[in-house]
């Protein structure tokens, strides 16, 4: 049985197509396909039920899938702590995120844990919040950031950020006459152009959003999707769009700007950082030990509220 069977496997198991999962390991689908056709024969029994139209983990898959998962994590951290400790190659840590979250807690936790451990690499895989947790469990990253839950049992986490979604806007933009308002429902961004996150930065809370506008009983009018946060306000700053998005990510909202709440439907978001459980690096609890830091100091200096 071999390392590269047990990936493509999991690969399989996990994206249920096996072009897409042909795609994410790096082969053909043919010898795809032939690599779990002898993992199975080698196992003695079906690890995948797959006909023309789907895939599906079978029992015996599922009770694979877990001692795959260990057996593929253990090995990549054994030749990564062998490398470290022969001095054939730096230390490094890999942190997975996308920017558009623009977290200063996360920029400053870097910060003390590149000035406390010089000797060690810290490398920021930009990815789509989607690709974070999948990155971990194949030990591609570290370290992740992506919105909650993380429900996986080899992941471990803990809530770095929570707020709610919200609208920023110009003080002379038609919504700005609700912003002393509590709460501003979902139909008055009706016929109101709109900026928000690109899609491809996580599709499935995109169309999340696409779904609740048409709940409320319209189309919206996307005039734009941006990757960079500081885009979203300047479009807001011209007065022409009003900007989506969520609280933490824009913290406090410019001066010359103003936040509305959004309301009518369960407005809470989280974000969370998530790391291997059975990761026990020293750069792992270092940066841990960083972060939990950075953010007693952010609550530390958030103003209460009346």
């Amino acid at each position: 049985m071999e390392l590269r069977q047990l990936r493509s496997f999991i690969a399989v198991a996990e994206e249920l197509h096996f072009q897409r999962a042909a795609r994410r390991v790096n082969l053909s689908q043919p010898a795809l396909s032939q690599q779990i056709k002898a993992l199975e024969e080698e196992v003695g029994t079906m690890l995948l039920a797959r006909d023309r139209r789907s895939v599906e983990v079978t029992p015996a898959g599922e009770a694979f899938l877990w001692r795959a998962r260990e057996a593929v994590n253990a090995a990549n951290r054994a030749v990564l702590e062998a490398r470290e400790i022969a001095g054939t190659e730096p230390m490094e840590f890999r942190l997975g995120y996308v920017s558009y979250l623009n977290l200063r807690v996360v920029t400053r936790a870097i910060a003390a844990f590149r000035s406390a451990h010089e000797n060690v690499e810290v490398r920021h895989e930009e990815m789509p919040t989607q690709e974070v947790y999948a990155a971990l469990r194949e030990s591609q990253i570290d370290f992740g950031i992506g919105v909650l839950p993380v429900t996986h049992p080899t992941l471990k986490f803990r809530k770095i950020a929570t707020g709610f979604w919200s609208v920023i806007v110009a003080p002379d933009h038609p919504l700005g006459e609700h912003v002393d308002d509590d709460r501003l429902p979902l139909a008055a961004l009706r016929d109101q152009p709109i900026a928000m996150f690109e899609r491809a930065l996580n599709p499935a809370l995109y169309d999340s959003w696409i779904e609740r506008f048409r709940g409320a009983g319209f189309e919206p009018k996307i005039a734009f999707e941006t990757n960079q946060v500081q885009t979203g306000l300047d479009m807001a700053r011209d007065g022409e769009v009003s900007f989506l998005v969520a609280s933490y990510i824009v913290d406090p909202p410019p001066p010359d700007l103003a936040r509305l709440r959004l309301g009518g439907f369960e407005n809470s978001i989280e974000l969370g950082a998530a790391w291997r459980e059975d990761d026990k690096s020293s750069a792992l609890n270092e940066f841990l030990r960083q972060l939990r830091g950075a953010i007693s100091l952010a609550s530390e200096k958030k103003p209460s509220r009346a």
